[in-house]
């Protein structure tokens, strides 16, 4: 570990790994890259399976369009602000019918990738 005059270096990633990490990070860019627009099973590090269409790649993250009942997921301006709920009228309903939330996950999280059309 390393000291500099104002701090003290905790945790350095050991040179190996990080290259191995790069790698992976890369294949895995490669290959979802020939997934666009196909529908996908990822399985991540945390042993998260999530299902989705790959509509976006960049650098660092796959977009994943999600099922809308799915509890995971965000797009931007979603949900919108609502009014309270008062009792004796209907719960709002989401405004975007159809509109299904995009998921980005980290390149580097990605163990496994399997095609389901």
């Amino acid at each position: 570990m390393t000291t500099y005059p104002s701090h003290q270096v905790v945790y350095e990633c050991d040179q190996h790994i990080a290259n191995s990490m790069l790698k992976h990070k890369e294949n895995v860019h490669h290959t979802m890259k020939n997934a666009m627009n196909r529908k996908v099973r990822v399985q991540t590090v945390d042993h998260e399976v999530i299902e989705g269409i790959v509509v976006g790649v960049d650098t660092k993250y796959v977009y994943l369009n999600i099922d809308p009942g799915s509890t995971r997921g965000f797009y931007p301006g979603y949900p919108p602000p609502r009014p309270p709920f008062h009792p004796g009228y209907p719960p709002p309903r989401p405004p975007y019918p159809g509109f299904n939330p995009i998921l980005p996950l980290a390149l580097f999280n990605l163990l496994t990738i399997s095609l389901l059309w």
